[in-house]
């Protein structure tokens, strides 16, 4: 499945973000963590958030967001923790996705959580409610 969602992301250096899209070192362990969350899992998600963090610590001062959240995720011991932290991991993950490009990558929004996340392509998957409300939200960009 991991494949499948990382179909058509381009593997960019990290260290020009304005000229390109967010890089695979962030993209395929974020798109991890929000498919297991959406899941209703944490099964892999303390590894990938660790992946983000390195991988975003090697952008310097323009990862540094992306970094502290994603070490606070990989510190969260159940779905509860670990979707209130995913929440401020993918505000920084949009803020440089801002600058960087998305790629093939969308941007979503769930107005019962007033939070956004990115995802792949395709039918809404809410990282924040699961299954309770899977498809709750819609794509802004």
């Amino acid at each position: 499945m991991k494949k499948l969602l990382l179909a058509g992301l381009l593997t960019v250096a990290v260290s020009a973000p304005a000229a390109a899209e967010l890089a695979d070192e962030l993209a395929a362990p974020y798109l991890h963590i929000q498919v297991a969350l959406a899941n209703d899992s944490i099964d892999g998600v303390a590894d990938a958030a660790a992946s983000i963090a390195a991988a975003a610590a090697a952008l310097g001062d323009a990862g540094a967001a992306i970094a502290a959240s994603a070490e606070a995720l990989a510190a969260a011991q159940d779905l509860r923790t670990a979707r209130a932290v995913f929440g401020p991991l993918s505000d920084a993950f949009i803020a440089y996705g801002e600058e960087a490009g998305y790629g093939e990558l969308r941007v979503a929004y769930c107005p019962m959580v007033d939070k956004s996340w990115v995802q792949a392509a395709g039918g809404i998957r809410n990282p924040f409610y699961g299954s309770q409300m899977l498809t709750c939200g819609e794509f802004t960009k």
